[in-house]
């Protein structure tokens, strides 16, 4: 096959998976477990199909689509098909579908592989109804166990179990099997940033996976009536967390570039214009590839926020929903990565991911890398772009690196020539 033909072939695949959960705004809608996204997982299944890939889902809902080898221990490329609320075309899809091109193209090439190579497509990337992101690598890995899940349910009452079972995930407690045959794993991904861009370069090797430490603080104050109420009488929950903003940016201030904080959630109670406001919660996120700074940065953070809302004669509570560790990636997954990029382009940076990834799980059990392909710089947002000629490059990328993954003879132990 003509290798021009095999790129448009590419785009092609990218924009007709564009139209599953396309919105009247011009952007994607395919959460977890909406009908969408299942017509996004049919449509997969029908283009690995075409193929003659080994098609299965496993318990936690991920596809496997496999070229069988003479060995049965997989090396699989992929990443996600659920996108954010009003998202683009490129966060995850992409990966999915560079998996898919890597794999078919070495099909038609009749190239014969020792190991098993595949397309891994895991579900629940995104934040979802069921408010567990990251699902299926989760519970792939065993970072998130079956049991954990029995009971969780979306808004409308619809069971995690339920929405599995429509993904054609079936019962049973089998995932340990699959992630013990995956002896590597590689996503490839669009930046979803400027640096790229602003460098001039294509692609990049990934060298860590950002930590994140998420806390859900309350400020509770006294509700009260606004106009009656005198400032000195006023326990004001809302005067409170404006002090607190005043503490984050200043923390921001001096730790930019090694930490990135976001206060991106804030719920007022009760939320009138004529009420005192009694309670004020919040989510303050910290970002870093930095394992020790990411905690002493968030700790200290409490530590002021209570120190200034006690001062203003108000109480506080705090609850820790997300602590999670920086990830390096493999070093030899990287090494293979660079050489491999390297084989097209001299030019080509390591770079931290400040966003989080299915390959931060991954690699908790499997050999792991990511390539990163350069973005317009723009993400969950409907103007995510990327360039044709720089998919094309990730392909060439991807298939080289498959090759020589595949060609040694235990590739988790040993990527070196």
């Amino acid at each position: 096959m003509h290798e021009i033909w095999r790129f448009s072939r590419l785009k092609e695949r990218i924009d007709a998976l564009g139209e599953f959960g396309r919105d009247p705004f011009g952007g994607m809608t395919r959460p977890f477990g909406s009908a969408a996204e299942r017509e996004a997982r049919r449509w997969f299944l029908q283009e690995a199909s075409k193929t003659g890939l080994e098609i299965s889902t496993d318990m936690a809902g991920n596809i496997w689509a496999l070229y069988p080898g003479d060995r049965p221990e997989i090396l699989a490329i992929g990443s996600h098909l659920d996108t954010v609320p009003h998202g683009g075309a490129y966060d995850g899809s992409l990966g999915v579908i560079l998996g898919l091109e890597s794999v078919q193209t070495l099909q038609e090439q009749e190239y014969r592989p020792l190991h098993t190579l595949g397309v891994l497509v895991l579900a629940g990337e995104e934040p979802n109804p069921f408010r567990l992101s990251t699902l299926g690598s989760r519970l792939l890995t065993g970072v998130l166990s079956f049991e954990e899940i029995e009971a969780v349910k979306d808004d409308q009452g619809l069971l995690l179990t339920e929405a599995l079972a429509l993904a054609d995930a079936p019962s049973g407690n089998h995932h340990e099997l699959d992630v013990a045959r995956l002896r590597g794993f590689i996503e490839p991904h669009i930046e979803q940033g400027a640096r790229l861009k602003e460098q001039g370069l294509p692609l990049a090797v990934v060298t860590t996976i950002t930590g994140i430490v998420r806390h859900s603080i309350t400020i509770i104050g006294e509700q009260n009536h606004a106009g009656t109420t005198a400032p000195e009488q006023r326990r004001d929950a809302v005067q409170a967390f404006a002090g607190t903003m005043e503490l984050f940016q200043r923390m921001g201030q001096e730790f930019s570039g090694e930490v990135r904080g976001t206060v991106g959630y804030v719920s007022v109670f009760p939320n009138a214009v004529n009420i005192v406001p009694s309670r004020v919660e919040f989510i303050v996120e910290w970002r870093s590839p930095q394992d020790s700074l990411l905690h002493s940065v968030a700790e200290m953070f409490w530590t002021q926020v209570q120190t200034r809302v006690h001062e203003m004669g108000l109480e506080l509570t705090r609850k820790v929903i997300l602590s999670q560790n920086p990830v390096v990636m493999d070093p030899r997954m990287q090494e293979l990565l660079h050489q491999a990029v390297g084989t097209y382009i001299p030019q080509h940076p390591g770079l931290v991911s400040w966003a989080g990834h299915d390959a931060a799980h991954l690699a908790q059990k499997v050999p792991t890398g990511m390539l990163f392909i350069r973005s317009n710089g723009k993400s969950h947002c409907p103007d995510e772009d990327c360039d044709s000629d720089d998919m094309a490059l990730a392909l060439r990328v991807l298939i080289t690196a498959l090759r020589r993954w595949d060609q040694k003879e235990n590739p988790g132990a040993s990527l070196r020539k």
